[in-house]
C-alpha cells in the first residue's frame, strides 16, 4: 500500500475509506489536512480555495461552510459571471447552486481537478442556536455527504456555535449509523465553538466509542494550555482506543509567519499527530496563507514527499 504523498488521483478516486485509513497509518504522522472555506472569493483569480490548497501540498482538502441545500464553490462555480452586468449575474450565481445541489458527480468533479481527497465539515450545533440549515448536521446533510461523494465528514464547530461534546458525541452517533462502517469520521473541537475547549482526555476516547475513526484536537501552541505534554497525553488516549489524532491549526495562526507554523508542525508531531490540519484563515479569504500550507509540509515530511505530492496533482 502507498503512502499518503504517493497516492496519484486515480488512486484517490478508486480509494475505500477503511484503505485511506491505512494509507494515513502508514505515513508516520506526514499527513497534511488542509481546510478552506468555499463561500469566499478567492484571492487568485479562477482558481478555487480547494485547487490552491492542493497546488500547496495538502493531501486532504476539507470545506467549510459547504452549503448541502444550496453547493457552491467560488472559484469554479462562478467562472461565467459577470456581476458588472448587473443583478441578474447574481440570480445566475443562485441558479448554479440549485443545479449543483442535484448533481451526485458534483465532489466528484471537484476530486478530478484537485486530485485530492476531499471531506466536509458538519456542525452538531445545538437546537436553540440559529445557523444556516444547509450546514448543521442532520439527517437531510447527512444522507447528501453519501450523494455528494464525499471522502470523510468532520464533526466540529465554527465560532460561536455552542458544539459541545454531547453534540459531537451524538452527532457521531447518527453520521455512523446513516452513513455505514466505511465513512471515514473526524470528530472535535480545534478551538471553544463558544462552549469550552476540551482538555480531559478520557472524553476524546467516548467520540471513539460512539464510531469516530479519528479524533481532532487543537495543535500545540493554538488554543490556551494545549501545550506539547498535554497534547500527546490525548493523543496516546486517542491511539490506545484504536483511533487517529487529527492535530488542528483553528486559530488564524494559519495566517502567522513560517516559523511559527514550522514550530507548531514538529510539535504536533512529537505528540504523535497522524494527521495535521491547518486552517482557512490567512488572510480571511478561506484558506490558510498558501506558503504556510507548504511550510507545514516541508516541516513535517521535507521538500522530497512536499514537491511529490504538489505535483501529483492530476497525475493519474
Amino acid at each position: 500500500m502507498k503512502r499518503i504523498f504517493e497516492v496519484t488521483s486515480s488512486d484517490i478516486m478508486n480509494m475505500t475509506g477503511r484503505e485511506l485509513i491505512e494509507t494515513i497509518r502508514l505515513s508516520e504522522g506526514r499527513t497534511v489536512m488542509a481546510e478552506t472555506i468555499v463561500t469566499f472569493p478567492t484571492p487568485i483569480y479562477g482558481v478555487s480555495n480547494p485547487e490552491l490548497a492542493a497546488a500547496f501540498g495538502a493531501d486532504l482538502i476539507t470545506l467549510n461552510f459547504f452549503d448541502f441545500k444550496s453547493p457552491f464553490i467560488f472559484g469554479i462555480d462562478d467562472l461565467d459571471v459577470n456581476i458588472s452586468k448587473g443583478f441578474g449575474e447574481i440570480e445566475a450565481l443562485a441558479e448554479k447552486a440549485l443545479k449543483n445541489s442535484n448533481d451526485p458527480n458534483y465532489i466528484k468533479k471537484l476530486k478530478e481537478i484537485t486530485g485530492r481527497i476531499i471531506g466536509v465539515n458538519v456542525e452538531p450545533v445545538p437546537d436553540d442556536v440559529q445557523y444556516v440549515e444547509g450546514r448543521k448536521l442532520n439527517r437531510e446533510n447527512l444522507e447528501k455527504v453519501r450523494f455528494y461523494g464525499f471522502d470523510y465528514i468532520m464533526i466540529t464547530g465554527n465560532p460561536n456555535t455552542g458544539v459541545s461534546v454531547e453534540t459531537i458525541v451524538n452527532g457521531i452517533e447518527m453520521a455512523r449509523s446513516l452513513l455505514g462502517d466505511d465513512m471515514i469520521i473526524i470528530a472535535g473541537k480545534m478551538h471553544g465553538a463558544g462552549s469550552g475547549n476540551i482538555y480531559d482526555p478520557q472524553l476524546l476516547e467516548k467520540f471513539v466509542k460512539a464510531g469516530a475513526d479519528c479524533i481532532l484536537i487543537p495543535a500545540p501552541g493554538t488554543v490556551p494550555g494545549i501545550d506539547l505534554s498535554v497534547a500527546k497525553r490525548m493523543i496516546d488516549v486517542v491511539h490506545d482506543a484504536g483511533a487517529l489524532a487529527l492535530s488542528a491549526i483553528g486559530t488564524s495562526q494559519e495566517g502567522s509567519q513560517k516559523s511559527v507554523i514550522e514550530n507548531i508542525a514538529l510539535q504536533s508531531k512529537m505528540a504523535g499527530s497522524d494527521i495535521q490540519h491547518i486552517g482557512d484563515a490567512g488572510f480571511t479569504s478561506g484558506i490558510a496563507t498558501p506558503e504556510n500550507i507548504m511550510a507545514l509540509s516541508i516541516a513535517i515530511r521535507g521538500v522530497r514527499h512536499t514537491y511529490r505530492r504538489m505535483a501529483y496533482s492530476i497525475k493519474k
